[in-house]
């Protein structure tokens, strides 16, 4: 849904629409737990992302699977279009967090459904205001530890 105001010309949305199917949010999830963002899975495996006052991110696609994707468009004869991602090489934890899920998915068929569920069950509450800069829950007034290494010596950044 996005508001245009007619007298400044600027757009505003107030929800924004993400294109991860199953598969790509659990592999997000492995990668997060390995990378020590833990914290993110809370938020990456929901429905809806409200950490944000202004904007709510929805994961409209997250119950389908790429697979199922692929079929979908075949079936409608719909052209299959290929977006350029970012360049992942394979010794990277996000290739082999894909990788592992892809090939776990391919053996048994319930495995993305088995970590999306899991990592649903973990407790949202949280304490205190969280990340200063992503919002992650965290102790209160400290950054995450993700955004502690994108941030590193920007303490004095007017916005963090």
């Amino acid at each position: 849904a996005v508001v245009s105001t007619q007298s400044t010309g600027v757009t505003q949305a107030r929800a924004i629409l993400t294109p991860h199917t199953s598969s790509e949010i659990a592999a997000q999830l492995l990668e997060c737990v390995a990378t020590g963002l833990g914290a993110a899975i809370l938020y990456q495996c929901g429905y809806l992302d409200r950490r944000s006052e202004e904007v709510t991110f929805v994961q409209c696609m997250r119950e389908v699977t790429t697979k199922e994707c692929v079929f979908y468009n075949r079936g409608r004869s719909l052209p299959i279009l290929t977006l350029p991602q970012g360049h992942t090489s394979e010794g990277t934890i996000s290739h082999l967090a894909e990788s592992f899920i892809a090939g776990l998915q391919g053996e048994f068929n319930s495995t993305v459904s088995t970590v999306l569920r899991t990592a649903s069950k973990l407790d949202p509450s949280r304490t205190g205001e969280g990340c200063r800069a992503c919002q992650l829950p965290c102790a209160e007034g400290t950054m995450c530890h993700g955004c502690s290494i994108v941030f590193e010596g920007a303490d004095d950044l007017p916005f963090l």
